[in-house]
């Protein structure tokens, strides 16, 4: 059997909300950063389709079908 948690432990006076003012702008850094994120994601992974194809249809020339 578990032994029951002491409530002693926990602070008597009660927490005090965040003001509006404070949780706006951790709210708007949040969506700024999730936005800043997704930018720095989509520019690095989304590449042109001719640069894609390019690097894998023209093979090196010392290629054993050649040779």
């Amino acid at each position: 059997m578990a032994p029951e948690p002491s409530t002693s432990a926990l602070p008597t006076q009660a927490l005090t909300p965040v003001p509006a003012r404070a949780a706006a702008a951790i709210l708007g850094t949040m969506v700024l950063l999730i936005v800043l994120l997704t930018a720095i994601l989509i520019e690095t992974t989304w590449g042109t389709p001719a640069s894609a194809t390019e690097s894998t249809a023209t093979a090196p020339a010392a290629t054993v079908a050649h040779r």
